[in-house]
């Protein structure tokens, strides 16, 4: 039993060997076929990666011309007749702005989006686009002064955001107009440029101002000063919230803004109705006037004495 197991242990040996020796011809063959191609696989990648070395050597050797290069020294605006030459000279020499760009350079558009932001002088960014060679389309808002904030012996200029302005970029008034002030005797911190006011009573002044002026009525009745220093005060004493004079001396009682409240408070469209009936018979100017109480349904005014 043992020789015979041997024998065909010694058989089966045999036939693998057999097969081993048939097959080698063709695994030698597989095995230079796989060699070639892994030659031939190597050099299709070593030329790849030439060509991508090479084409990003080529990309950046042309994109970094001259012609591709913008800078904001060069820029120019479509501005304003109101803008000033300190104004644009300002604007083309933001903080944080680089001194060139490449027109291909990654982000930036967010770049340039991101320095005019922190400008005081730009109100809102609204688009931006590059446009070859070397230009770049950019689309924003200028912060503008509507009035004069005056608390106490100090001044500041102050746009319809409430923001505060830098005085020396800007002639206000403008040419031909008068000053407006907003009137306040708050305690808050002055902010820097740029920033608004955190101060309610400067605020609803500023909010006044927008109204009067979106209806014309800052000209026609040639308003003076917003005095605001008593604006949400509950009306303790009698102090009015909101007190407009106008250029003729003209004291118009405009009391609390909106945003108080009063449940008894007209609302400013009815206050100018009021103000606009007396404005109809005694004149734009209310030259004549002592004062305008437009608090009520029916308005209340005086005429100045005449001795």
């Amino acid at each position: 039993m043992t020789k015979f197991l041997r024998n065909q242990y010694a058989e089966i040996v045999d036939k693998i060997r057999a097969g081993i020796a048939t097959s080698k011809p063709y695994l030698d063959k597989i095995q230079k076929v796989s060699i070639s191609l892994s030659f031939r696989l190597a050099i299709v990648i070593v030329i790849v990666i030439s060509i991508v070395w090479s084409g990003k050597f080529i990309w950046k050797h042309l994109t970094n011309r001259n012609m591709f290069m913008v800078s904001p020294v060069t820029f120019s605006f479509e501005t304003p007749d109101w803008v000033t030459d300190k104004f644009i000279n300002e604007i083309k020499n933001i903080p944080g702005l680089d001194e060139r760009y490449n027109m291909f350079e990654k982000d930036l558009t967010n770049k340039v989006v991101s320095a005019y932001e922190k400008s005081p002088l730009i109100s809102k960014v609204y688009n931006i686009e590059r446009e070859l060679p070397n230009r770049i389309n950019l689309k924003f808002e200028l912060r503008r002064p509507v009035a004069i904030v005056k608390r106490k012996s100090k001044k500041y200029l102050v746009d319809k955001d409430c923001a505060r302005l830098p005085d020396k970029f800007y002639e206000y008034p403008e040419e031909g107009n008068s000053p407006v002030y907003i009137v306040g005797n708050g305690s808050v911190k002055v902010p820097e440029y740029g920033e608004k006011w955190n101060d309610k009573s400067i605020e609803e002044g500023i909010k006044l101002l927008n109204y009067l002026k979106y209806n014309k009525i800052d000209r026609l009745l040639k308003i003076a000063s917003i005095d605001v220093s008593n604006v949400c005060a509950r009306r303790k004493g009698g102090k009015i919230d909101i007190i407009i004079w106008t250029k003729n001396g003209a004291k118009i009682k405009w009391g609390c803004p909106p945003s108080c409240e009063q449940l008894d408070e007209l609302s400013n469209y009815e206050k100018l109705q009021n103000l606009l009936s007396v404005a109809k018979e005694e004149g734009a100017g209310l030259t004549n006037m002592e004062y305008v109480d437009v608090r009520w349904e029916t308005p209340l005014a005086k005429r100045i004495s005449v001795r």
